[in-house]
């Protein structure tokens, strides 16, 4: 990912990179696309070389795998953070180490079709959190940061847009290392 971008952005507007725009994704859409682009991953990864998925392209990018564990992951620890805000005034969330994640649950040794299959569960379950949003809840908010705030709908987007970012992301590191 690019250092510095500030990703908290794409809650609010399209990604220059992937070009994803959730910030059309209306409150009642947001469960049922999130878990339309689960079933696109699923696709990719039933597709992809079993070998090349476990491959990174360079040092600095993770593999296809890697990617699918990420998103896998994001999904459970953003919907309890939605929870959190539905019940807790303006918490702090504080900081996932996404990156440490990937060494210390050995993302790269795990089986890709468990991985699909519990993303695919993870998806279900976060847009069932979603559902249970009252209207008046959306705008609730929470700090991630200093100065990153999310609303549960800022949240929920920004869920959203990992889910397609990261499958861009994995997409373009498998045509890199089947090259």
């Amino acid at each position: 990912m690019a250092e510095g971008r500030d990703w908290t952005r794409s809650q609010f507007e399209r990604c220059p990179d992937c070009g994803a725009d959730a910030s059309l994704v209306t409150d009642a859409e947001l469960g049922t696309e999130l878990q339309r682009e689960v079933a696109a991953w699923g696709r990719l990864m039933a597709s992809a070389d079993p070998q090349a998925v476990r491959i990174r392209p360079s040092t600095d990018v993770w593999s296809a795998l890697e990617y699918a564990c990420h998103v896998r992951d994001v999904l459970p620890v953003m919907a309890q953070r939605i929870e959190r805000i539905r019940v807790e005034d303006d918490p702090v969330l504080g900081w996932w180490d996404h990156e440490a994640a990937v060494v210390d649950d050995r993302y790269n040794e795990q089986v890709p079709v468990l991985v699909i299959e519990a993303m695919t569960t993870h998806a279900r379950s976060f847009a069932e959190t979603l559902n249970r949003v009252a209207a008046g809840e959306w705008d609730a908010r929470a700090e991630r940061r200093p100065g990153e705030v999310f609303t549960i709908r800022g949240l929920a987007r920004f869920v959203l847009h990992e889910v397609i970012h990261h499958r861009d992301d994995a997409t373009r590191s498998l045509k890199e290392v089947s090259a």
